[in-house]
């Protein structure tokens, strides 16, 4: 499918799933697939132009491209970042990163949560209110990071060329 041919939700998540992989390029322009070493160190976000050329993205790299074909589509969405909360200045760039950006789309008075790049939970959700999809969304994450707080917040952007740690300095202060 190529993006000219996306017509409706349902497009964009088969182009997501037949042409974008989870992966990532480090500040070497090296490429990592399915993996998240050394990501706090070497991470970038990188453009949407990038993230079809090479067919990678990370969350938060797949959610801005979601984001943008929707936008194309005239679909109404929103992006969000769940995470447990770091400073600013957090330094310890050894630590497994803790974050998920997700995005949910809205249509015929329903909510959606188009889910890609986490593979153990690939599809379209649908929920009654954006209240009920976020704290489902979220609910999961708490579990999976062992009940530890994960606050969400809503952002309109993503920069690109940002590290992982400008980016959750980004999110504190959306």
């Amino acid at each position: 499918m190529k993006i000219n041919e996306i017509k409706n939700p349902q497009d964009v998540y088969k182009f997501m799933t037949d042409n974008i992989e989870y992966g990532w390029i480090d500040i070497n322009g090296n490429i990592h697939l399915n993996t998240m070493k050394e990501f706090r160190k070497i991470y970038r976000t990188i453009s949407i132009e990038e993230i079809l050329d090479y067919k990678i993205g990370t969350c938060i790299d797949q959610v801005n491209l979601m984001h943008y074909l929707l936008n194309k589509i005239n679909i109404k969405n929103k992006m969000y970042c769940c995470r447990i909360f770091e400073p600013d200045d957090y330094g310890n760039l050894e630590e497994e990163e803790h974050m998920h950006c997700f995005i949910l789309y809205y249509e015929n008075n329903k909510v959606y949560h188009m889910e890609h790049p986490n593979f153990e939970k690939k599809g379209i959700y649908e929920y009654t209110s954006e209240e009920e999809a976020i704290k489902t969304i979220v609910d999961y994450y708490i579990k999976l990071r062992g009940g530890k707080d994960s606050p969400t917040k809503e952002f309109f952007e993503i920069p690109v060329g940002i590290s992982f740690k400008e980016f959750n300095k980004y999110i504190n202060h959306v």
